[in-house]
């Protein structure tokens, strides 16, 4: 349950080791009490790594005269470290430097010290010109008015008005490119929320008409690095939506190559350089370039590591999320199910410390995955531990991965012999499939062949069953189109393991063509 004292904790743990540090130099700055009895709070909680617990603080400090009032200073304390924060994050970036700037040149502008806060105004517009921050550039030209009637009178004072101007004019044009290749860039993003990916021609001609507009004939009418970076994202935009995904790939490479050489002139920073990290990394998976995809993820989950994202990125702990799934599911489809384990322990540790804070439904997507990992590696009891998760989880989130978690416990309660506890399974996962709106014909043949398969005591026969099942799961996929299903749990070549005496990884393995260095990182 979600309580203020949870609040508190929930925020001390998700502060970074620097941000602690800082904290406590700001605390015994601004908190005059002499015991810092916050401090002492503060470090208490921060040693709660798995769990907050208000007893054991109760205990900690009950000679203490603040523990009567333990309800506000943990208030106070939480007020102070929201405080800490914003203090620490100040000055960090390129728009607060330029806006600190503004007031020092303005008061000493007020103060009459001319010379002093013209050396501030120029010292902001160098910074402001090499990152591309076009508005606040044209802020401060506009402020550079108050210096340009000082100089009248002086040697060379139209040339300097003449530049003045034209360096106004050419950011105000800047600004207007950025501006329409924004508006083209919505508009395609608006099309693609109505429309999706092009099914047809006539879809294909509404994504034409957006791409065909002047501005998109060549990059170099893109006059900034900002522009670009909307040119290459429309580009890749248009080429995923119409379905031709290496160009797709080839837009999101330019971009992510146009971003690392650039970094600080394109406005949002490390979350524009996160994003355009995840196109590549979604293209590269597309195209099973499973090396590129691996090093582009890891990257990605490396520059989150490095830096305070959370602010700059809402839904980074998605993000990072979404990087395991890719990654675990790579080792999936290519049947190295134990080199895909691996990972899975840096998988475990970080969903433990991010606990309640990640969006469940990509939690459960990893989830499942751990459990498919374990299962190819023949960990049949720890597929089961991580498959239990699922099957007790009663949020409404990912029915899709809940569904076909009955069905690979059905699976391995077979492997295992659980005879009576699989009739069990059948009735429960048959009644959540109804009560879902989830038993397709796919789901229902699979239920049918595991009723009868625990009663038949003879091998052929069982095998013969099985390749049943896989005939008509072959023909329902045909009839039906819905290939997705062999996507969430690879049963055809479970069943080719069982009729081939082979292990279920190296079928996998047959079908995939992948190898071990092919999921190396360059």
């Amino acid at each position: 349950m979600k309580t203020p004292s949870r609040d508190l904790w929930k925020l001390i743990q998700s502060m970074t080791i620097s941000e602690k540090g800082y904290f406590m130099k700001f605390a015994r700055r601004h908190i005059k009490d002499k015991d810092n009895n916050y401090i002492k709070l503060f470090t208490v909680i921060n040693q709660q790594a798995d769990e907050y617990d208000e007893n054991q603080i109760k205990d900690k400090f009950k000679r203490e005269k603040f523990i009567r009032q333990l309800t506000s200073a943990k208030n106070y304390l939480y007020n102070m470290i929201l405080k800490s924060l914003v203090s620490y994050n100040d000055d960090k970036t390129t728009d607060s430097v330029l806006s600190n700037l503004k007031t020092q040149y303005t008061i000493l502008f007020r103060k009459t010290l001319f010379e002093q806060a013209e050396v501030i105004l120029n010292r902001a517009k160098k910074i402001a010109s090499d990152a591309d921050r076009f508005s606040k550039l044209a802020d401060i030209l506009q402020d550079q008015r108050n210096f340009d009637y000082r100089k009248i009178g002086e040697q060379g004072f139209e040339k300097y008005i003449d530049d003045s101007i034209a360096a106004q004019l050419e950011i105000l044009n800047k600004q207007k490119n950025i501006a329409e290749y924004n508006a083209l860039y919505l508009k395609l993003s608006s099309l693609f929320k109505k429309i999706g990916i092009a099914r047809n021609r006539n879809d294909i001609r509404l994504f034409e008409k957006i791409i065909k507009h002047p501005l998109m004939k060549n990059e170099s009418l893109a006059l900034s690095v900002s522009a670009k970076n909307l040119f290459y994202i429309i580009n890749y935009l248009y080429y995923y939506c119409t379905s031709d995904i290496q160009k797709a790939f080839e837009f999101s490479i330019k971009r992510l190559e146009l971003i690392e050489s650039n970094q600080g002139k394109i406005s949002g920073g490390i979350k524009e350089y996160l994003y355009s990290l995840s196109d590549a990394i979604a293209m590269s998976y597309n195209l099973k370039r499973f090396d590129l995809c691996i090093s582009y993820l890891r990257k990605q989950r490396e520059i989150s590591d490095k830096n305070d994202v959370s602010s700059a990125v809402p839904n980074h702990l998605e993000m990072y999320c979404k990087s395991y799934s890719f990654e675990l599911n790579i080792f999936i489809i290519s049947g190295f199910f134990k080199e895909g384990l691996n990972v899975v322990d840096e998988v475990v540790h970080w969903l433990k410390k991010y606990n309640e804070r990640i969006n469940k439904s990509e939690e459960l997507k990893v989830i499942y995955t751990i459990a498919y990992l374990y299962f190819g590696a023949g960990d049949l009891s720890r597929s089961l531990v991580w498959l239990n998760k699922i099957l007790n989880d009663n949020s409404d989130y990912r029915q899709d991965y809940k569904a076909f978690a009955r069905i690979l416990n059905l699976i391995i309660h077979y492997e295992l012999e659980n005879y009576d506890l699989l009739e069990y399974e059948l009735r429960s996962a048959k009644r959540f499939l109804i009560k879902k709106d989830k038993l397709y014909p796919y789901e229902d043949v699979i239920l049918a062949t595991f009723r009868k398969l625990p009663a038949i005591a003879e091998k052929k026969e069982k095998l013969f069953h099985l390749g049943l099942l896989k005939d008509q799961i072959g023909k329902i996929i045909k009839d039906s189109n819905d290939y997705m299903a062999i996507e969430y749990f690879d049963i055809i070549s479970w069943i080719d393991s069982k009729l081939l005496s082979k292990n279920f990884s190296e079928i996998i393995k047959s079908h995939s063509k992948i190898k071990l260095s092919d999921l190396k990182p360059d």
